[in-house]
């Protein structure tokens, strides 16, 4: 009795080219017929993957799709294909992005400032602002290069980037920004940019605990001068998605930091 089998892949990194190929989908055929279908994390950032596909004459062990977050190092069974008919087929595809798609950030999460205690620093720009955070919780403190950046909550390093040494303002310098990238417990990540060339003092794999030193401070990418870029964000299949995180400005205060204030971290 013949068969008819289909197989289709498709490969959609969400994330930069440097991802490309870390994420590998294969099947095992079973004695019965079935087949179970396996997905590999190659890299050392967890992925999230979501599987879709098409099938005639069999059933899925797990209703399609199916969005899973495979752990780095590591493979994953997602859903074994049994046929029902004597002919069958089936056809499937993956999509793939770093970090954690169901993660919910938590709102009531106070963060640090990024440096160290006693020191001062003045926001160039914050949250939704001209020319460059429109669409973006994102805050710019001014910082001469070499400050010592911290980290603001505790996590794991999941991306380091510190090979470059050029920067501009203009977007095409956008390419050549260093920065480092902590994943929170909550699976909100929070991303440190535009750090000098080998600026990173933490690797990919690093537990870090709030206030740590991580990196220290550039105007690598696209950038008019020394800053750091601070953002924190949830992934999403589509993209990062940035959220309104609250800072302890004082001693007694906490909110989001203001254009042109200066916070002294306590």
């Amino acid at each position: 009795m013949k068969h008819l089998l289909t197989l289709v892949l498709a490969f959609c990194i969400v994330q930069a080219t440097a991802q490309e190929k870390v994420i590998k989908a294969y099947h095992e055929t079973q004695e019965d017929n079935s087949l179970i279908i396996y997905v590999e994390n190659r890299s050392e950032v967890l992925h999230s993957v979501l599987l879709e596909g098409n099938l005639k004459g069999m059933s899925a062990s797990i209703a399609l799709p199916i969005t899973q977050v495979v752990p780095p190092k590591s493979t994953t069974a997602f859903v074994t294909l049994t046929p029902t008919a004597n002919s069958y087929g089936y056809s499937y595809e993956f999509t793939s992005t770093q970090g954690d798609v169901t993660a919910i950030h938590d709102d009531t999460y106070v963060y640090q400032l990024p440096y160290q205690s006693g020191e001062s620093h003045r926001i160039d720009q914050g949250y939704l602002e001209r020319p460059t955070h429109m669409d973006q919780y994102a805050l710019d403190f001014h910082m001469d290069t070499g400050t010592k950046i911290c980290a603001i909550r505790d996590g794991k390093v999941m991306n380091v980037v510190q090979k470059h040494n050029r920067g501009c303002p203009d977007k095409s310098c956008g390419q050549y920004n260093n920065f480092v990238q902590v994943m929170h417990a909550d699976g909100s990540i929070a991303d440190y940019s535009h750090l000098q060339k080998n600026g990173a003092l933490v690797k990919i794999g690093d537990e870090v605990k709030a206030g740590d030193v991580i990196a220290l401070s550039g105007a690598t990418g696209q950038a008019s001068g020394p800053h750091l870029h601070l953002e924190v964000y949830v992934m999403r299949f589509s993209g990062s998605q940035s959220v309104e995180a609250s800072y302890q400005l004082d001693a007694s205060t906490v909110g989001i930091p203001q254009t042109g204030k200066s916070y002294t971290k306590p």
